[in-house]
């Protein structure tokens, strides 16, 4: 009985054991399909790689069995291989879902999937996406941000941009404008961070921004009236006349775009939100100097910058300007424009006439530079002397002759002979040569009075005396023969 009773408690120990193996079996079954799940197409999973054939490489991606991957979607551009046996690498399943042992995935599209899955939560969150511009195409650039995306020209600055070449290679950070990323359409905009950032520069700016205050800026925009300078997300005007202490013709002569300068914030209005901006040094000023440099009287050198109908500017070594009236350019011409004289360019002496530092002009003299005219005749022709002049004009009163440039004497009607006529008068013409006896200079009221009888009169006496002189040595000649026929000739041209 004992034998028997051990027996079939053996024989329902072993059923037992059976009916574990069983469910042991089946419980390691539900737990590999459990951890084996179908993997379905377009589904991105880390898989790790377990051989690599020439063309194609085995991935353990979590299936029933082993993905194939072509092996050149992780070949580098010099044929070597990125990833190698063990490595792990995200693929996408490509086909094959439902046949494990055909199952392809592909390690190009996981990538592009988790670029998209990440644009797509940058785009939704609004994030910013950093990118390489890599491409310039019609219209714009294309950048790589995770997936290629279009910027349009006018998107890549603040300011509309020609040459695109100097943006090729370079990476930004852009702002989404427009996407369908299924699709492959994404449109950036570098301009849009640039705004933001200029912005908020410019509120920063401007709650620190003081009138005397130096600060560094960036040219942006040159005009014919001045240059605007971008001082932190904000502009202000340089105006030409605040450029420098020399007069200049146009901003580019001193400034190119993206130039870096240093200004002062001369004018802030804040109503108006403007911002006056200077360029030239005050310490710099030649004004300071000019008293002790161009004192009245003094003989000065400068340059002819600008001609007017009423003078002519002329800058100084020292960098000051002064003004030639036309009236100060000569002494003898009556000029109607001062390029009758001068030219711009031209290097003159003048005489300062006139310096009044606190308005800042400058008063000089070009014809001063030499004497006048009339005192230099004064000097080197006592009265009394016989002169040669010009007949330039006739009055009822008289006879105008030039006796030197710029300097015009009158003979009396009463001076031409002893019995004047009208006739007489008229019978000299403009720019006839005559001999005539200046009497009298009269400096201050610049009148200078000459006789022509007094010449003919001289003459005869001088000719009587040679008569005499000659018909005492031989005694034989009337006065009538001997009579000098130049002095006849003379008289006879006088009357």
């Amino acid at each position: 009985m004992v034998g028997a009773s051990l027996m079939e408690d053996k024989k329902t120990s072993n059923n037992a054991i059976e009916i574990n193996d069983e469910e042991d079996f089946a419980s390691l079954l539900a737990q590999y399909e459990r951890s084996h799940d179908l993997l379905k197409s377009g589904q991105v999973v880390q898989g790790k790689i377990v051989s690599v054939f020439d063309t194609e490489v085995l991935v353990d991606a979590g299936g029933r069995s082993e993905a194939i991957l072509k092996r050149d979607e992780i070949t580098g551009p010099d044929g070597s291989l990125l990833y190698g046996v063990g490595d792990s690498i995200p693929v996408m399943v490509d086909s094959g879902a439902a046949l494990d042992h055909q199952l392809r995935v592909s390690f190009i599209k996981a990538n592009r999937a988790r670029a998209q899955a990440a644009l797509a939560e940058a785009i939704t969150s609004g994030k910013s996406l950093e990118g390489k511009i890599v491409e310039i195409v019609k219209g714009g650039l294309l950048a790589d941000v995770g997936m290629r995306g279009f910027v349009p020209a006018s998107q890549i600055d603040e300011q509309y941009v020609e040459d695109l070449r100097p943006y090729l290679g370079q990476t930004f950070t852009f702002r989404v404008m427009q996407h369908d990323l299924p699709n492959g359409k994404l449109i950036l905009s570098r301009k849009a961070i640039l705004k933001e950032a200029a912005a908020e520069k410019r509120k920063e700016t401007l709650a620190n921004l003081a009138e005397g205050q130096q600060m560094r800026g960036v040219v942006k925009r040159i005009l014919d009236y001045g240059v605007f300078v971008d001082i932190g997300g904000i502009e202000g005007l340089l105006h030409i006349s605040e450029m420098s202490w020399k007069r200049i013709k146009h901003p580019s002569e001193l400034f190119h775009l993206g130039d870096h300068i240093e200004v002062e914030i001369l004018k802030y209005d804040r109503e108006k939100n403007r911002i006056s901006l200077g360029y030239r040094k005050a310490v710099d000023d030649p004004w300071l100097k000019a008293a002790q440099l161009h004192s009245e009287g003094t003989l000065v050198q400068g340059t002819v910058k600008k001609l007017e109908h009423f003078g002519a500017f002329v800058e100084l070594a020292s960098g000051i300007q002064g003004l030639i009236p036309i009236s100060e350019m000569s002494w003898t011409k009556r000029l109607s424009h001062p390029d009758q004289l001068l030219r711009v360019g031209n290097l003159v002496e003048a005489v300062v006439t006139r310096l009044d530092v606190m308005n800042r002009k400058l008063s000089l003299s070009l014809k001063q530079v030499t004497e006048h005219p009339w005192e230099l005749f004064a000097r080197e022709h006592p009265p009394g002397e016989i002169l040669q002049g010009k007949v330039t004009r006739a009055a009822d009163f008289g006879l105008f002759v030039e006796l030197a440039e710029g300097v015009e004497g009158l003979i009396h009607i009463s001076e031409l002979a002893d019995v004047p006529t009208k006739a007489l008068l008229g019978s000299f013409k403009p720019g006839q040569e005559i001999l005539v006896k200046l009497l009298a200079v009269d400096l201050e009221n610049k009148k200078i009075s000459l006789s022509l009888k007094a010449v003919t009169d001289a003459e005869a006496q001088d000719s009587v005396k040679e008569y005499q002189e000659s018909a005492a040595s031989n005694g034989s000649h009337s006065l009538g023969e001997s009579f000098p026929r130049e002095l006849r000739r003379k008289t006879q041209k006088a009357e």
